[in-house]
């Protein structure tokens, strides 16, 4: 089998470009902390960051009242949003799940935070009735 000049070369400058290829997309920061509601931790829930300008959303489970996920840096608008299981089933028989925390905290957020540059963020998020 023979390979022209041009195949050689194509080959060449495809091994070089190669290594490239994951090189700079955007950088994610790990982002942790903790959410308490009314004084109590969070026990299960959901935390959104939504960037104020372009940017990937992010999210990550709150558990025990803790959260640990990455994020790009940045201004975001921050969603929390927890539901807990009632005593008394729902009508088909299934548990009855309902939200809790307050539509300040999810749909009508009034959160944010800023996700700085560095290897590392805290950031902790104590909601009120």
């Amino acid at each position: 089998m023979r390979f022209s000049v041009a195949h050689l070369t194509m080959l060449v400058l495809v091994g070089l470009l190669f290594p490239l290829l994951g090189c700079g997309g955007p950088k994610e920061i790990i982002v942790k902390g903790k959410v308490t509601y009314d004084g109590q931790p969070v026990d299960n829930g959901q935390i959104i960051f939504i960037p104020k300008g372009e940017g990937k959303v992010s999210a990550g489970p709150i558990t025990n009242g803790e959260f640990n996920f990455a994020a790009p840096p940045g201004e975001m608008e921050v969603k929390i949003t927890a539901t807990k299981e009632l005593a008394k089933a729902a009508k088909d028989g299934l548990p009855n799940y309902v939200s809790y925390i307050p539509k300040k905290y999810n749909d009508e957020t009034s959160l944010t935070a800023t996700v700085e540059d560095k290897a590392e963020n805290t950031i902790n998020f104590d909601l009120e009735k």
